[in-house]
């Protein structure tokens, strides 16, 4: 049985092999463009330009932007007397067009490409983290399509800085933006209980997110405080590197237990640090008050450290008022118990030995129910 073989390749025939192929490419590209640059039929032109027109009115695209797919020379498209009526077949795309002639009935399915144009901004400059982001340090620029998450708008860069470092020409997204804050920044060294002078401390703009929260607060928290411990030249100022001041009130003598508090033994006074939720913050906080127990001089005084103090006594003489106005009687009782502001206490009328209920409003006074 004889079997049909290709001849053997010889090699002094390659250098005409390559030729041939090379012709042939040559050939094809040459009928290609001849076949782009020749006029499409007036029908199929009259197609594209009302569908093209159709489709920007939809879209807002402007038509040069858009793509009718229909210079296919198989593609043949008959005479039409009116126009051609145009529309989305599909509701969730864009991307095909249907083409109709009521005429004739004729109709077809073309596809379409939108060639969105943007407008955003590059960087005009290297820049580096943390430097705030003006227009001046922008190019606005026209894209031949929709960029997602580029910046179009300079009110976007209101008090915005760098995450990251940009060299110039690179697109301003707004991931690499950031809300700016103020920090402090220390000259020299500050010793713990030393107060921080404007002198001492640099002002410095930082990306939000290269921030910690104790680190962002007004400049006044500074003017108002002293430095919780040893700080380093250098180092970026926090909340809890300050000892705030506060105004409160601190015994200015031994205040020994049961002894009234008073301006005499007491004083308003600077503290620097933690404040006690329970610190009594003003003199009118310790009115009518006695020590619990013993306070030493220059402490803070808190809640826990008071208590309303008896303004009767056991055995004290009472002047006991009863009605109100030009009614009020005024009668002279014992106290059978301690009492203060405003507690209930038994009362002794000497004279007639009965007892009554009275409320104390004051030192060696009380009024009847």
């Amino acid at each position: 049985m004889s079997v049909l073989r290709h001849p053997p390749f010889v090699a002094h025939t390659r250098p005409m092999h390559n030729s041939i192929v090379l012709i042939f490419a040559l050939l094809l590209t040459s009928f290609t463009q001849s076949q782009a640059t020749q006029p499409l039929p007036a029908n199929k032109q009259r197609l594209i330009n009302q569908a093209q027109s159709w489709v920007s009115q939809q879209t807002t695209v402007a038509t040069e932007q858009i793509e009718i797919a229909a210079i296919d020379r198989r593609l043949r498209v008959p005479d039409c007397d009116g126009d051609f009526v145009v529309s989305f077949p599909y509701a969730s795309s864009q991307q095909t067009i249907k083409v109709q002639c009521p005429d004739t009935g004729w109709q077809i399915f073309v596809g379409v490409s939108l060639h969105r144009s943007s407008k955003g901004f590059v960087f005009s400059k290297d820049m580096q983290v943390n430097q705030i982001v003006t227009v001046a340090d922008l190019t606005e620029k026209t894209f031949d399509r929709a960029i997602k998450g580029v910046v179009t708008s300079a009110a976007e860069l209101n008090n915005q800085s760098l995450v990251r470092g940009v060299e110039a020409g690179d697109l301003v997204l707004k991931r690499y933006l950031a809300d700016t804050t103020l920090v402090y920044r220390l000259k020299r060294d500050i010793l713990q209980g030393e107060a921080i002078r404007p002198e001492d401390i640099t002002k410095i703009s930082m990306s939000l997110p290269r921030t910690a929260a104790d680190q962002r607060f007004p400049l006044r928290l500074i003017n108002q405080a002293v430095a919780a411990r040893d700080l380093w030249a250098g180092a970026i100022i926090s909340r809890r590197d300050l000892n705030v001041k506060h105004m409160v009130m601190m015994a200015k003598t031994i205040v020994t237990r049961g002894q009234k508090l008073s301006p005499q033994n007491t004083e308003l006074k600077a503290y620097y640090g933690k404040l006690p939720s329970d610190a009594l913050l003003e003199a009118a906080d310790l009115e009518q008050m006695e020590a619990i127990h013993t306070v030493r001089a220059g402490q803070l005084l808190r809640s826990s450290d008071v208590r309303l103090m008896s303004m009767i006594n056991k055995g004290d003489t009472v002047m006991l008022n009863v009605g109100s106005g030009l009614l009020n009687i005024s009668t002279t009782m014992v106290a059978l118990e301690n009492g203060k502001l405003d507690q209930q206490i038994s009362l002794l009328n000497p004279e007639s030995n009965e007892t009554v209920r009275a409320v104390v409003s004051g030192p060696g006074e009380a009024r009847g129910l």
